[in-house]
C-alpha cells in the first residue's frame, strides 16, 4: 500500500517549492523515518508520548514555512528539491538492483 502522504510530499517537492517535503519523500523512499528519530530523541528527553508523536509533525510544518528564509534563492530550492527526489528514487532503484534475490 502506498502512503498517501508520500505522494503529497513528492508533489510538493517536485514542483520545487519545498525542500522539506522533498527530504521527507526521500526518507520515505529509502526507508529512513526522520519522524521516528525525532520521536526517539523527544522520548529520551522525557517528553510525554503524545507530544512526542505530535511534535515532529509540527516541527516539519514549521521548517517548511520558514524554508524561504533558510534557502532564500528559489532556483536553489528547486534544484535541491528535485535533486533530492531524483537522487532518492535512483538510489532506491540501485539498492533494489544490488540486493541479492531472496
Amino acid at each position: 500500500m502506498v502512503n498517501p502522504f508520500a505522494l503529497s510530499w513528492l508533489w510538493r517537492g517536485f514542483k520545487g517549492r519545498s525542500v522539506t517535503f522533498a527530504v521527507l519523500f526521500a526518507s520515505f523512499v529509502l526507508g529512513w523515518s526522520l519522524s521516528h528519530y525525532v520521536n526517539v530523541l523527544l522520548m529520551r528527553l522525557g517528553v510525554h508520548w503524545l507530544y512526542a508523536i505530535l511534535l515532529p509533525a509540527f516541527f516539519f510544518m514549521w521548517v517548511a514555512k520558514r524554508e524561504d528564509r533558510i534557502i532564500p534563492d528559489e532556483a536553489k530550492r528547486t534544484l535541491y528539491a528535485r535533486s533530492l527526489i531524483a537522487g532518492s528514487i535512483g538510489l532506491a532503484i540501485l539498492i533494489a538492483w544490488l540486493r541479492p534475490a531472496a
